[in-house]
Formats: structure tokens, C-alpha cells, sequence
């Protein structure tokens, strides 16, 4: 009997979740300059980079203790929470008046999206084997770039439709309550526990997962890995350079290329939509490189490649004499850095083995210092002497952080995993 194919419903739920889940995240980037927004609160760049870097702190901090509670707990649960909870928020958004609430309110949503990613590694890695997890976790992360593509357009049209802000918002969070309900009706934390996969399809998943780990997550062992700590600075640097695309490039455009409002919205849309095809050639390309080279150069390849081109098409974006051609330029960015992010995935889930999540949410982590950073960096560079007319000195950064991502990259090795080295240091078990 043929395998039953529910691994690829589970795979589309999430798929789903994640387009939502950036959805939620980049809309502010275009409320906040509608002149709905303006009219109401009338923040300055200063104010609005507070409330941009505001979900992306609290997203990095709640990595590690979402990540610890989805291997703790399942992924089916904690994703069922995470979505519900960061809906509540979105909404509860929608009724914010002040800078204060709006921080706060952007704060906890960023902490209740935190798990989201690392917890739906965690899945893909017990629905999915391993020659095919590069492939699966592009689509899930293809879900994502959806979103972010379309969330600036969308938002704008939505509240040019109503005519406000805050309706925009209170149906986004409507949306993810339904969502959240389809999540705990389609997921299981694994094909064998799931009343519609059949056996061939649970033996096709590989090995049955270990189970939520009855011992303590190794914390020392996972603070102190050297390739971990290599993908936490190689993401950093990503993020710096990606962040960009979602929080300044709207005001580059228009400021400096001299389009309007929805324009620049549009070209940013259409920048961004260069990420899908990444996010799905970076799967393919993963699993290819992998096989043909092993795990170690089959992992690394795509991180070095990816950051090289990035890095390349930001120096170029200061010559360029075109607004158009400055999209194009950001297009190869969107799509080379999410070339990358299969990788990501794999790594983590090569390395953590039963601890995916957390091992995943101490890299994402770090990754969301670079954003929440770089959303307060730009407008503070801005200010200073070192800014330039053409804002050379901000596509230097962003460049600078895809050198951070190569050169880490270099060094990293995925196939020292979290229980062979608790077992070189001492530790107890075998893999």
C-alpha cells in the first residue's frame, strides 16, 4: 500500500501559518506610514524605528524559552498558541493610542511569534526525512517570503479600502484565530500519532521521533558549539542586511529615488517578491549540494554563495541611476538571502537532533538582535555626520553583514550534533 500523503496537508498548514506570521509581522512597516497612522499619532523616524525594533527584540529574546516549550511540550500545542496568541496581539494593536501601547503591544507580539520557526522545524524534521527537509523547509519558509511580499501592498490597500488603520489590523488578527483552529485540527507532533497517515507513510518519515526529551535541554552544550555560535553571527549578519528591505527601503525610495508613498510600496512588493523564488531554489539547492558533496560542504555552499551575491548587489545599489534598477538590485538580495535560509533550517536540524527547536531559537535569537538593530541603527546613522546624500554608508552596512554571514560560514560543521558532543564532553548517551 501506497504512503497516505497527510504530510503534505501538514505541510500546507504551515505553510499557511508562516505566510500569516510575517504578515503580521512587516504590516507595520505600512501602517505606520499611512496617513491614517500620521494623522493620529504623527511619529518621527526616531519613534517609529522604537516601535519597528521593538517586535524584533522581543522576537529574539522569546527564541530560547519558545523553542525550549515546543521540544518540551509538541509542536502541534505550542504552535496553536504561539498563532493565537500573536493574533490577539496583532489585533489588540488596532486599539493602541499611544507610542507607550504601541511598543508594548509590537513587544509581545514579537515574543508570542518567537516560537513559530523553530517549532515548525521541528516538525518538518519528524514528517519529513532527511534527503527531503531542505525542499520541505523551503516550502514552509516560502509561506513566509509570501507574506512578506505582499504584506506592504495589501496593508496599503486594505487601509486606502477603509479608510484607517485599525480595522486593518483587527481583521489580520481575526484571520490568525482561524488559522490557529486549522492548526489544531490538521497537526500532530508526528506521522504515528496521526489517525490519518497509514504505516507506509509513517515508515517513510524515518525512524520514530525520541519523544519529548525526558531529560533537561543541554544548555551548556548548546551555549558553547562552535558552529552554532558560528551560525549566530553569520545570522546577525544576514539580518542586518535583510532587515533593511522591510523596515528603510520604503523611505530610501522615496526620500532619495523621489517616488511617492504608494509607489515605493510597490516597487518594495515587487523587490521582495524576488524571495519566493529564492526561498524555493534554496531548497532544492540544499539537498542538492548536499548529496553531491556531503553534509558538511552541502550545507555551507549555499551560505556562501548566497552571502557573496547579496553583498555584491548592495555595493551596487548606490551606482545605479534608476529607482527601478535600485529594485532589481534589492530583488537579487531578497532572493540570494533567502537562498540561505533552507540551509538555516537544515543545520539546526542536523545538529540538534531531539532539541531542533531550541537549537534553532539560540540562532534565530541571535539573528533578531541584527534586525532589531539595524531598524534603530539606520534612522541613528541618518543623524550623523557619516550620512550621505545617496545613503552609500547604509548599503555599506548592509553589505558588511553578508561578509559577517560568508566568513562564518566557512567554519561551520554540521555533523558535530548536540549528542556527540555531550558524549566528547562527558556526557551521558550515545547517538
Amino acid at each position: 500500500m501506497p504512503p497516505t500523503r497527510v504530510r503534505y496537508l501538514v505541510l500546507g498548514v504551515a505553510t499557511a501559518n508562516a505566510f500569516l506570521l510575517y504578515l503580521d509581522r512587516i504590516c507595520m512597516s505600512a501602517v505606520v506610514q499611512s496617513a491614517s497612522f500620521q494623522q493620529e499619532l504623527g511619529l518621527g523616524k526616531e519613534r517609529i524605528g522604537d516601535v519597528l525594533a521593538s517586535f524584533f527584540f522581543a522576537y529574539a529574546l522569546g527564541q530560547l524559552p519558545a523553542g525550549w516549550l515546543a521540544d518540551r511540550f509538541g509542536p502541534r500545542r505550542m504552535l496553536v498558541a504561539y498563532i493565537a496568541l500573536w493574533s490577539i496581539c496583532t489585533a489588540a494593536t488596532g486599539l493602541a493610542s499611544s507610542l507607550a501601547a504601541l511598543v508594548a503591544v509590537r513587544a509581545a507580539c514579537g515574543l508570542a511569534e518567537a516560537g513559530a520557526y523553530p517549532a515548525s522545524a521541528l516538525l518538518v524534521s519528524r514528517w519529513f526525512p532527511f534527503h527531503q527537509r531542505g525542499r520541505a523547509n523551503s516550502v514552509v519558509s516560502f509561506g513566509g517570503r509570501v507574506g512578506n511580499s505582499l504584506a506592504l501592498w495589501l496593508t496599503a490597500g486594505a487601509i486606502a479600502f477603509f479608510g484607517a488603520w485599525r480595522p486593518v489590523l483587527w481583521i489580520y488578527g481575526s484571520l490568525g484565530l482561524v488559522l490557529a483552529l486549522a492548526t489544531q485540527i490538521v497537526f500532530r507532533d508526528s506521522p504515528r500519532e496521526h489517525p490519518w497517515a497509514n504505516e507506509a507513510e509513517r515508515e517513510f518519515a524515518g525512524p520514530p521521533p525520541p519523544g519529548r526529551p525526558k531529560e533537561p535541554t543541554p544548555w551548556l552544550t548548546l551555549f558553547r558549539h562552535p558552529t552554532l555560535w558560528l551560525l549566530n553571527l553569520g545570522l546577525m549578519g544576514m539580518n542586518i542586511g535583510w532587515a533593511f528591505l522591510i523596515t528603510w527601503l520604503p523611505t530610501y525610495l522615496e526620500e532619495v529615488r523621489g517616488l511617492d508613498r504608494v509607489t515605493a510600496s510597490r516597487y518594495v512588493s515587487i523587490a521582495l517578491a524576488f524571495s519566493l523564488a529564492g526561498m524555493l531554489f534554496g531548497g532544492w539547492w540544499c539537498d542538492g549540494l548536499t548529496s553531491r558533496y556531503g553534509p558538511r560542504w552541502g550545507r555551507r555552499l549555499p551560505f556562501l554563495v548566497g552571502s557573496a551575491v547579496a553583498m555584491a548587489a548592495y555595493l551596487v545599489c548606490p551606482l545605479l541611476s534608476s529607482p527601478v534598477a535600485v529594485a532589481a538590485a534589492c530583488g537579487v538580495v531578497a532572493f540570494a538571502s533567502d537562498s540561505v535560509l533552507p540551509a538555516v533550517w537544515a543545520v539546526a536540524q542536523d545538529i540538534g537532533g531531539r532539541h531542533v527547536a531550541s537549537t534553532l531559537a539560540w540562532s534565530n535569537m541571535w539573528g533578531n538582535f541584527g534586525a532589531s538593530a539595524v531598524a534603530k541603527l539606520i534612522p541613528f546613522v541618518l543623524g550623523t555626520s557619516l550620512h550621505r546624500s545617496d545613503w552609500s554608508e547604509i548599503f555599506w552596512i548592509c553589505a558588511g553583514g553578508f561578509v559577517m554571514l560568508g566568513l562564518s560560514a566557512l567554519l561551520m560543521d554540521s555533523t558535530k550534533t548536540l549528542r556527540r558532543e555531550e558524549t566528547l564532553a562527558g556526557g551521558v548517551g550515545v547517538r
